[in-house]
């Protein structure tokens, strides 16, 4: 009898511990990260919509919410984006910072008109720096000008204090996520990113666009030969045959180097677990209540 006793008690302590991995703490900050909401049809517009009411159920409350491209589906879309926009409003997050990917190009001046961000920018959060990049064409693959380029390279170059995590729709060739053995799913010439990254430090390289479940495996990857970068694929929070209601938080604590990422199924209103990326960041983060800034 004393042996089960015994048992029971090592479990309880394994299980209070894991539970305390898992809960973040009150100097956490809470960043909500996905993409390819996409609703193909007024019928799935419920997928979204479930997130966003799931959202209350997340402590801490997200700070900013980070979209990587094709909010929309179609070149008429209008309708789409004002269902939206107006969604998004009952989430309770005051700060939204999106991309164009290559379904926002069947009509960019739309996106234009009702996101109305650049084509290219940066989100200061505390000493992390956010990278955001759109799609320059509608067409499959991401395409990235060498000015965009040059301008990436200078922030990461000049930014080497900081945590540095870019945003696109595609992911870099040499990413190895799954499905990038396509020529569709990747940045062209991504060579020219994938040589600064052998040379200088970025943390995180966040991308969408490949509808991809996680329990084939790859959506995400350490790569060694880029300065062990993060490479991760956020798609996507439209729930698919293989794949339900999904997005990512992302967990920032106050002093520390270490970020908790978790795969959020807001159909289940829960976290699955297993699938939990622990990241070390280069510096530790620093906010002290900060909020987010914008710059071109």
């Amino acid at each position: 009898m004393r042996k089960y006793h015994s048992i029971v008690i090592i479990q309880l302590f394994i299980l209070l511990a894991c539970c305390k991995q898992y809960m973040p703490t009150t100097s956490t900050y809470t960043v909500w990260v996905h993409s390819d909401i996409q609703p193909v049809c007024e019928a799935d517009r419920w997928h979204y919509k479930r997130a966003i009411e799931d959202l209350k159920n997340i402590q801490p409350h997200p700070v900013m919410a980070i979209i990587a491209g094709d909010i929309v589906q179609y070149k008429t879309s209008n309708n789409d984006y004002e269902w939206f926009i107006e969604l998004r409003k009952q989430a309770n997050i005051q700060y939204w910072y999106e991309i164009a990917g290559n379904h926002e190009w069947k009509n960019i001046d739309a996106y234009k008109h009702y996101i109305g961000k650049p084509s290219r920018y940066t989100v200061s959060f505390g000493n992390i720096i956010f990278i955001l990049m759109s799609n320059e064409r509608g067409r499959p693959p991401t395409y990235l000008s060498n000015e965009t380029f040059e301008w990436w390279k200078h922030i990461v170059i000049t930014n080497q204090d900081k945590t540095i995590i870019t945003v696109t729709h595609a992911p870099l060739r040499n990413s190895k996520l799954l499905g990038t053995i396509s020529k569709n799913h990747i940045i062209l010439d991504s060579e020219r990113f994938e040589k600064v990254l052998k040379k200088y430090h970025v943390d995180i390289w966040i991308s969408g666009h490949i509808h991809m479940p996680v329990w084939l495996h790859q959506n995400s990857r350490f790569a060694p030969e880029f300065g062990n970068i993060l490479f991760i694929n956020v798609c996507g929070i439209r729930k698919d045959p293989t794949m339900n209601v999904e997005s990512r938080m992302f967990f920032f604590q106050e002093g520390s180097n270490k970020l908790l990422i978790r795969l959020r199924d807001h159909e289940s209103e829960s976290y699955k677990t297993s699938y939990d990326i622990n990241v070390k960041l280069r510096h530790p983060f620093t906010c002290n209540g900060c909020m987010p800034i914008m710059s071109e």
